[in-house]
């Protein structure tokens, strides 16, 4: 089936790039650090925000008939997966 990846921002610290706003995409900043360990990330869970946000887009998924089976951190800092 499909797969959605998504960054979740605070709208404060969206409105505060320019790169975000005008292209939808990060334009500024930096590389990470070498050898981050990204599975730290991957396999924590959720920040509760994030975990409610994807409860109620599955709810509505299933409304419409679309089941959805994994919600989850991906490796990026704030990256999720539906």
């Amino acid at each position: 089936g499909w797969e959605q990846e998504f960054f979740v921002v605070q709208a404060e610290l969206y409105r505060k790039r320019p790169d975000l706003i005008n292209c939808g995409r990060t334009l500024i900043g930096r590389l990470p650090t070498r050898n981050q360990q990204g599975e730290l990330n991957y396999f924590a869970p959720p920040p509760t925000e994030v975990n409610t946000l994807m409860f109620n887009v599955q709810q509505v998924m299933l409304k419409l008939g679309v089941p959805m089976a994994v919600l989850h951190n991906e490796v990026a800092c704030a990256q999720h997966e539906m």
